[in-house]
């Protein structure tokens, strides 16, 4: 009489059914961006200008280091620098022209402090947010840091920043 000591095929099936599935990459992805939204939402709070601006632009890096672990994609700091700043320097007349206030408002003996206050974190969490969600979807498609083009992800930039802040797109 011949033993079969391999497990029977109902025991795997229910064993795998009970173990926790874990999160897709593009779940692990929006939970990234979330996290570090949250962070540049903090960055934002500190009232000093150009020390905030620094500290947000370090969360994005972190961020985007991040999604290139995710995704596999060798990171580049350089690149990353550049593409963040292309991304926010096309946002930023944009901004002006609805009224968030840059950190030179901050300046303004009085109130510039408040109003700086009031719209930095705001307007960090927003543009992390927005920034992650354009390399998610690049690195969705396959892209990488060398085939990021910034000048084509503008208008879905300028999309996902009104998504986050809860307004309408302007128009580009």
């Amino acid at each position: 009489m011949q033993e079969d000591n391999a497990p029977s095929a109902t025991l795997d099936a229910s064993a795998s059914s009970t173990a926790p599935e874990t999160p897709s990459r593009l779940e692990t992805a929006q939970s990234t961006i979330r996290y570090y939204s949250g962070w540049s939402f903090g960055a934002g709070l500190v009232s000093i200008p150009v020390v905030d601006m620094l500290l947000v632009s370090g969360v994005q890096i972190q961020m985007l280091r991040k999604l290139s672990d995710i995704y596999e994609v060798k990171f580049s700091e350089h690149l990353a620098r550049n593409f963040v700043a292309a991304l926010l320097g096309g946002l930023v007349p944009q901004t002006l022209s609805v009224g968030v206030v840059g950190p030179l408002v901050r300046g303004i003996p009085g109130i510039g402090g408040l109003l700086g206050l009031a719209t930095m974190p705001a307007f960090s969490a927003a543009a992390t947010y927005a920034v992650g969600r354009v390399f998610v979807q690049h690195f969705e498609s396959g892209g990488t840091f060398l085939t990021f083009d910034p000048v084509k992800m503008r208008e879905f930039f300028r999309k996902e920043y009104a998504a986050a802040k809860g307004a309408k797109p302007a128009a580009a």
